[in-house]
Formats: structure tokens, sequence, C-alpha cells
């Protein structure tokens, strides 16, 4: 009786220190398991739409694609509005913290193209309120910017990605030098399945 009165102190504090020590060895975790992706980005440069991603080692890209069309245009004060996006993205440092959280820190580079054609007030009399619109002139913008974005994986398959960055942006379209060119921040964000 006397010795398991002695062990059995020892042996809870022997299970209690395991268990609390299971969480650091999920924190040395490996490169992640799912290496592709499907899902939505949006952002200014990555593209607003459909998404895939890749990584390969530390070096990832991601496609996302987009349409909106609205022939008559009653819905929007767009008749068309689509965008195609390209990332080149660089892992700086991943790690999994527990067996259902993982996390990514990465640079990415963008290029981006989006075309559209606004409805433009044609109103020809002011008096009267009564607003009529016709399709405008098509403009193309082409961005090109880098960043910096976190990646939050949930039970090794959600991702959450939060980016920011800058990018240029051309619309060619414009008629002077000094209307073409825009820098904006662009905040970025996007939902994925890995798999």
């Amino acid at each position: 009786m006397k010795t398991i009165r002695h062990i059995l102190p020892l042996f809870v504090v022997s299970i209690i220190l395991l268990l609390a020590a299971t969480p650091l060895w999920a924190a040395g975790g490996d490169t992640p398991r799912f290496h592709k992706a499907l899902g939505f980005q949006g952002g200014q440069l990555s593209g607003l739409g459909l998404s895939y991603q890749e990584w390969k080692g530390d070096k990832g890209y991601q496609v996302a694609a987009g349409a909106m069309y609205y022939p008559n245009g009653e819905y929007s004060y767009r008749i068309l509005d689509y965008t195609i996006g390209l990332e080149l993205q660089s892992s700086l440092y991943h790690d999994s913290f527990s067996n259902w959280l993982a996390g990514r820190l990465y640079l990415f580079a963008g290029l981006n193209h989006q075309g559209y054609i606004n409805m433009v007030d044609i109103d020809p009399n002011p008096d009267d309120y009564v607003y009529e619109y016709a399709p405008g002139a098509f403009q193309a913008v082409i961005g090109l910017g880098g960043g910096i974005g976190v990646e939050a994986t949930l039970f090794d398959h959600f991702s959450i990605a939060l980016e920011i960055g800058y990018g240029v942006f051309w619309t060619p379209t414009k008629p002077t030098l000094l209307e073409q060119f825009t820098v904006n921040i662009v905040p970025q964000v996007g939902l994925r399945y890995r798999y």
C-alpha cells in the first residue's frame, strides 16, 4: 500500500507532463502535406474569382480568374467585367502549430489583366429626372505589384490567406499619360480547400 501511495502521484505528474508536452512535438511541423488548393481569391492584383494554387517546396504560384456579364445592364453599372491574375509566391516561414492549425508567411509578386465596360449616363434632359444609360467604351487595365501574405490552414485542408501589397495599374485606354497610371495599396483575401 505504501508503495502505491508513493508511485501514484509520480504517475499522475508524469501523465500531466506528457499531455502538456504533446503540442511541443507538433510545433516542429514538416512541410504541409497538401500542396494544391482550389478556392476563391479576391484582390486587385491576384484577380477576382475561382483560383488554383500550388506549392512546390518553398515556391508557389496561383492563378485566379472570373467574369461577370450583364447584357442589358439592369443589375449592374458594368455590362462586362472580367479579370485574370497570376501570382508567384515564395515562402519565408511555415510551421504546424498543432494537429489542426498550420501557418505560412510568404512574399508574392502579381500580374493582372482586367477588362470592363461601364454603363454611362446619357440623360438628354437633366430636368426630368429620368436616367438613360448606354454601354461605354471598353477599358483594359494591366496591374503589376507585390507584397506579403499570411496563410492559416485549419485541419490540413481549409485555408484562409490574407495579403497586402502595392500595385501599379496601367489603363492604356485613358486619354492622357497622367490618367493612365495609378498606384494603390492592395488588400487581398483567399479562401481555399487544400488537397
